[in-house]
Formats: C-alpha cells, structure tokens, sequence
C-alpha cells in the first residue's frame, strides 16, 4: 500500500489570516506600551504655592484710591442706582483690582479656588462672600459687611 502526499502550492491559501494575527500583535504591543508608559509617569501632588510677598505700598495714595471705589460703590447702592447682585460683582473687581496694583498678582479671573491656594485669606474672604450674590440671582447678602471687610483687607495690607 503506497501513501503519497500531495503538496499544495505555495500560495493557494489565504494571507488574511496572517495579516490579522500581525495587526493584533502591533495593537497588543502599542496598549502594552502606553498602560508602561502611564505606570513611569509619576503622579505630581497639588503644590500649593506660597503666597509672595507682598511690595510695600508706598504712602496711602493706592489705599484710598481704592477706599474711594469702594466708597462710590456704597453711595451707589444707598441710592439704588445698582442692584445687589451689580454691587457685589463692582466690590469683587475692584478687591482683585487693588491687589493686582500692589502685588502684580493678575486675580481678575482666577475662581476662588485658585485665591484660596495662593494662601491670602482675607482676599479670599471677601471674595468668598461676594460669590453666592455674585453670580446667583436668588442669592443675596450683606453687601454693606462685605464692603467693610474688603476695606479692612486694603487696610491691613503691608
């Protein structure tokens, strides 16, 4: 009994499923490379900066530049040419503007998150106070308490 084996062309089967298998393997590889790549990558903890120090204001010409706002501002509201929620919104810009002039810090548009890490309490403070009226319609507040207090931060400013 005589067994013969027959041999197929070379090329009379499919390249699919190599090119699959090739594809599969370079995908496998790149995942594999990216899931390494993000374990190396060390994870930086929030740093919380340190407030800088604050230049001296020279005389009291800044201070009651912005005491003078901020006077406006009430004799504004105690004639009702502004509404609360304007008012508090007024106090805000013109507590961010006063400390931009004497630190050069740029707090126009930083969220209250952001002053809260630069580890100046009092301006947080008062900025806190204004944002609930500042930007909710329903929401109001003593903006008469919240104006001393932003002159007692423009006051205890050194």
């Amino acid at each position: 009994m005589s067994i013969t084996v027959e041999l197929q062309d070379m090329f009379s089967y499919s390249l699919w499923p190599v090119v699959l298998a090739a594809a599969l393997v370079v995908i496998i590889g790149i995942i594999g490379f990216i899931i390494f790549w993000k374990k190396k990558t060390p994870i930086v903890a929030e740093t919380v900066t340190p407030a800088p120090t604050a230049p001296p204001v020279h005389g009291n010409q800044v201070k009651e530049k912005y005491y003078a706002f901020i006077n406006d501002l009430e004799m504004k509201c105690r004639n009702g040419k502004v509404s609360n929620r304007q008012a508090y919104q007024e106090l805000s810009e013109i507590t961010r503007h006063f400390v931009y002039e004497v630190t050069g810090i740029k707090v126009h548009h930083n969220t209250l998150d952001e002053i809260r890490k630069l580890n100046m309490p009092n301006l947080y403070a008062v900025i806190e106070e204004c944002y609930a009226p500042e930007f909710s319609v329903d929401k109001n507040g003593n903006i008469y308490d919240t104006m001393n207090k932003a002159r007692m931060v423009i006051k205890e400013w050194h």
